[in-house]
């Protein structure tokens, strides 16, 4: 019965365990640039990432010379609509250039008004019929007889003048058949809309090898590649997949060596084993509670490996050390182990005040797999342990020899001053694309294609309504504040406009003006030799058919978005000037710009890495107190964070490490774990009864510091920005923890308490 009740939650462990591989399974992992965004800046990119360009992607072809770059971009637009990859243009026909003018009446604004007076005055008139004659002896001569006799006065030039200013000001490169290139033409690019998600890996991973096949295709001196969110979406999917085999083997091997120096039982594989458990559970859980889980906080399991197999190596030191029964170890040093589940998961606790959805993930996965990681080593692994057990189960080890108060004091001065010089060098990356882990290749292909669309010049302001008439009025008393005004707002009205301009359309053309403007046509058909009646389409389109707005804008793209079902917003594409910034509200409008989105970026993150940074501190500095009831032994417990981030800021400095905006995040866990090691040392140092001193022997310390590296400093190795900053902080900083505990703190704590 012993024996049942021993291994029956061992069988329970196991069978969650397996649970949750199934649910992972079953569930989805999913890379999204929104969850690596604070709350703030969440709206702004939530827009970008809803707006017609997240759909599109570019296709740059690079050539020796202008006709084949050309020539072969032309090519891989045929292949690319062949396989359904993109969606093809809307070609503009003969007629659809005339049905334009049926738009006209829904979208007569004053200012529109203002140039059909100029339109049908008798100079222009004049000039346009030049024209017209003109065009009748060239091969364009069928097309120009229907615009003719359906659009006189040539008023369609009106409307796509409108959608000829679109972007006006932002791109300053030639654009020739539904090209564009730079100013020699060997660099020539397509702007296209993809027929799926951009965050279909499948077909991103198609896509990848439609352009690795088609370009076995061309000639050696030619490269044809393509650039956009689909090519994001599979960088950092295999990247992420890179990243986890190569942290988890890394992870293993070095838990391996870790195993070797200290353990060298079979006995003593459970201390590892068991904490292998709660990673599926924890995985799980997350899942459930988000939806679906990231590959960065599935990434961040090797680093809980390292953390929650701590409590079990305290456990089978202590076990090691002393000859009672288990359970009586166990109480004796259950304060310490409390105070170290407390301070690690009071860390991700404050990691849960963050806005940034990641972080939240990461300390709900961390906090259960704490929790269940605290209950194995307490109630299931000592079971499992009796003396015989530790029978030459170990090397001998001597005790470390702390330093001396002098080297110490001598010490701790140059940690600071060397942390103080490292925080006034640190090189800080607020790049947005630091966010995204690429290849070089794909770093290399970036760059050239930004050469044809610079990031630096254009930016997007958004009206923002709860549907999309409001959104659209929004737009238009937004365009009232610019003087050149905004082509969107008189290309897509609201249906308020609209039928303003319906009824100014309606009072424009009176009687009067209608038989001013027939008597001028009239005599300038005579003079080129038209008939009267070449222009009745016109004249029965004006009198019958002007209400009906047969054509809309949209067909050729759509600015109106739809982020929620309460959400709409109007895209426009303008200058990146500090004027549009002024114009923008950020209520009912939203200019969003690379530098300003990075500028706000940095800003946002300092503001999240300080709350939590200080939540961390508060919630320990209260759980360390209830621990020691002692001011002085409380901030001496905090002496190795101090000194362990001074030495990790002079070392990122040093090495010129760029340090990504969630490089800042990681503080809080170094409180958290640099807290353990110190509670370690001075529950030793400030026991007074010789058996209890003995549970707390300093290879369990290294022990214990050496698998917390294992698991969280293998994230180094990760080519991923964020896993990669994490696994360097966790490196140094830990490693610095782990020293200062090991040969600063001892000695303070003689001479000062």
């Amino acid at each position: 019965m012993s024996s049942l009740r021993r291994h029956g939650k061992l069988i329970g462990f196991i069978f969650l365990m397996l649970l949750g591989v199934v649910g992972i399974l079953q569930g989805s992992v999913e890379e999204n640039m929104l969850a690596l965004i604070p709350r703030a800046l969440k709206q702004q990119v939530t827009l970008f990432e809803h707006s017609p360009l997240s759909q599109k992607f570019i296709v740059v072809t690079q050539a020796p010379s202008a006709e084949q770059a050309r020539e072969k971009a032309q090519e891989v637009q045929q292949a690319l609509l062949q396989t359904g990859f993109i969606k093809p243009h809307v070609q503009p026909r003969g007629d659809v250039l005339v049905e334009v003018l049926s738009a006209l009446p829904g979208l007569f604004s004053s200012q529109i008004q203002t140039e059909t007076e100029q339109k049908i005055s008798l100079p222009v008139i004049s000039q346009q019929f030049a024209r017209y004659y003109e065009d009748l002896f060239s091969f364009q001569s069928m097309v120009t007889t229907q615009r003719m006799t359906r659009d006189p006065f040539n008023l369609t030039e009106i409307l796509l003048g409108k959608w000829g200013k679109i972007g006006q000001g932002v791109q300053a490169l030639n654009f020739t058949d539904g090209f564009l290139s730079n100013d020699d033409g060997t660099l020539v690019a397509g702007l296209y809309d993809a027929t799926v998600a951009v965050s279909d890996i499948r077909a991103a991973q198609k896509m990848q090898r439609f352009f690795a096949d088609f370009q076995h295709t061309l000639p050696q001196d030619v490269r044809v590649f393509f650039v956009g969110g689909l090519r994001y979406t599979l960088e950092n999917v295999l990247l992420i997949k890179r990243d986890l085999m190569i942290v988890t083997v890394a992870g293993v091997l070095c838990l391996i060596g870790v195993f070797a120096c200290f353990f060298r039982t079979k006995r003593a594989l459970l201390v590892y084993l068991l904490p292998l458990l709660v990673l599926p559970p924890s995985a799980w859980m997350t899942q459930l509670i988000f939806g679906h889980i990231s590959g960065i906080t599935l990434g961040f399991g090797s680093v809980v490996v390292g953390l929650s197999v701590d409590y079990a190596i305290y456990i089978y030191f202590a076990l090691q050390q002393s000859q009672v029964v288990a359970d009586t170890v166990v109480s004796k040093i259950s304060k310490h182990l409390w105070c170290n589940f407390l301070t690690s998961g009071l860390c991700f606790v404050a990691l849960l005040f963050s806005s940034i959805e990641v972080f939240k993930q990461i300390a709900v996965f961390a906090l259960v797999a704490l929790s269940l990681a605290f209950f194995l080593a307490v109630r299931i692994l000592p079971a499992y342990f009796n003396s015989q057990t530790f029978v030459s189960s170990s090397i001998p080890m001597k005790e470390v020899k702390p330093l001396s108060f002098r080297w110490t004091i001598c010490a701790s001065i140059l940690l600071i001053g060397f942390g103080i010089w490292g925080l006034t060098h640190l090189s800080l990356n607020s790049d947005l694309n630091a966010l995204n882990s690429t290849s070089e290749t794909f770093l290399q292909d970036k760059q050239i294609a930004e050469k044809l669309f610079p990031s630096d010049r254009g930016a997007l302001l958004f009206a923002l309504g709860n549907s999309p008439q409001e959104a659209l009025g929004n737009n238009e008393q937004l365009s009232s504040q610019i003087p050149e005004g905004l082509p969107m707002s008189e290309l897509f009205v609201s249906e308020k406009t609209r039928l303003q301009n319906l009824n100014r359309w309606k009072n424009f053309w009176k009687p009067s003006r209608v038989s001013s403007a027939q008597h001028t046509l009239q005599s300038q058909a005579q003079q080129y030799g038209f008939t009267v009646h070449s222009f009745a389409p016109f004249w029965t389109w004006l009198q019958n058919d002007s209400e009906q707005t047969g054509f809309d804008f949209s067909t050729w793209y759509n600015p109106i978005i739809k982020i929620s079902d309460t959400l709409y917003a109007v895209m426009n594409i303008v200058p990146n000037t500090p004027f549009y910034a002024r114009v923008a509200d950020g209520v009912t409008s939203v200019l969003i710009s690379t530098s300003a989105l990075q500028t706000a970026l940095v800003y946002s993150v300092k503001q999240e890495a300080m709350r939590v940074v200080c939540l961390a501190l508060f919630f320990n500095l209260i759980a360390v107190w209830l621990l020691f009831r002692n001011l002085k032994e409380t901030l001496l417990c905090f002496v190795p964070v101090l000194l362990g981030g001074c030495f990790l800021f002079g070392c990122l400095a040093l090495f010129h490490v760029q340090v990504n905006l969630f490089g800042l995040i990681f503080l809080p866990l170094l409180i958290g774990l640099g807290l353990d090691y110190a509670i370690f040392q001075l529950m030793k140092y400030r026991a007074n009864q010789e058996e209890l001193a003995r549970l707390y022997p300093t290879r369990a310390l290294l022990a214990a510091g050496l698998s917390t590296l294992a698991g969280f400093g293998v994230l180094a190795l990760a080519k991923h920005a964020v896993l990669f900053m994490m696994g360097v902080c966790a490196l140094v900083g830990i490693g610095g923890t782990v020293l200062v505990s090991l040969f600063i703190l001892p000695s303070l704590w003689k001479h000062r308490v």
